[in-house]
């Protein structure tokens, strides 16, 4: 009442509302707590980067148990939910704006981009803490000085970890995988490995249907295909040609081809329903 509902519009000030429910925490799925945090983040960061000086954007958590009228007068009936109201907003309900759940992938950093879309304002970089505190890095230095002559004679007589063909063999696997899964797309825009469906919350959305947005869930999967049709490829280049029953070299091939078709097809099918565009193949010129 006292930032919102009594002051005359036009406001000389904007509010960014994060509407959170502490019951809901543990549900791991809905990711209110990292979120807050984040929120808290696109705050603090505000503030550092203006000085303490800018008035014309106020941050603003309202919580279910304390606050249930509230979470009325905006309408919010599912969460995570974001609200940005503008200093002409009459109606809190109709005239502020609601940031997109699918949004909230990419955590402080879509809420800066969200604020500064809808006002004239600029957030600033986000500052972020560090990962290891000046303690840790300390000691983590005094172990490695410590252990750098043990791992040095390890290293001459070539009994280490990376002697070991197979962890080789092991990270190449990875490696691909990780190439043809989208995961450093996953890292870099922050995709989540699902979302919450706003129709039916105890729903969760795996594949996501556009060509917009790749959650990590499917990109894991395509890239698990991938993957499957590699190692075969592999095995039939590296390891079936040594077998000499010819038997059993014409069933393993037959798996083989069977496998990585099914694979193909799938991955092909997965790509038209997300983005509508379909494979087609083409006879030789010649044969018509």
């Amino acid at each position: 009442a006292k930032f919102l509902t009594s002051p005359k519009t036009p406001r000389p000030y904007s509010i960014l509302i994060f509407f959170d429910a502490t019951q809901l925490h543990d549900k791991t799925e809905l990711h209110l707590r990292e979120l807050r945090q984040e929120f808290t983040l696109v705050a603090s960061s505000f503030i550092t980067n203006h000085n303490n000086s800018n008035t014309k954007l106020f941050f603003a958590d309202i919580e279910f148990r304390e606050s249930q009228s509230s979470f009325h007068l905006f309408g919010v009936n599912s969460l995570p939910h974001i609200r940005l109201v503008g200093p002409t907003a009459k109606s809190l309900k109709d005239e502020s704006e609601q940031m997109d759940q699918g949004d909230f992938s990419r955590l402080a950093e879509s809420m800066a981009e969200f604020v500064e879309s809808r006002t004239k304002l600029t957030v600033g970089p986000i500052h972020r803490p560090p990962i290891l505190s000046k303690t840790q890095m300390g000691l983590i230095v005094a172990l490695l000085l410590i252990s750098s002559p043990f791992i040095a004679k390890k290293i001459f007589a070539g009994e280490t970890l990376l002697h070991d063909p197979k962890i080789w063999l092991s990270g190449a696997v990875f490696i691909y995988f990780f190439s043809v899964s989208g995961a450093m797309h996953n890292i870099i825009r922050k995709m989540p490995m699902f979302l919450v469906d706003r129709n039916d919350p105890n729903k969760l959305i795996f594949f996501y249907q556009g060509s917009g947005m790749q959650l990590g869930a499917e990109g894991f999967a395509v890239g698990f295909l991938y993957t499957i049709v590699g190692l075969l490829l592999a095995f039939v280049t590296h390891l079936l040609v040594y077998v000499k029953n010819a038997k059993a070299k014409r069933v393993a091939m037959v798996f083989a081809i069977c496998v990585s078709f099914w694979a193909v097809q799938k991955v092909i099918f997965l790509d038209n329903w997300k983005t509508g565009y379909g494979i087609h193949g083409f006879w030789p010129s010649s044969w018509n």
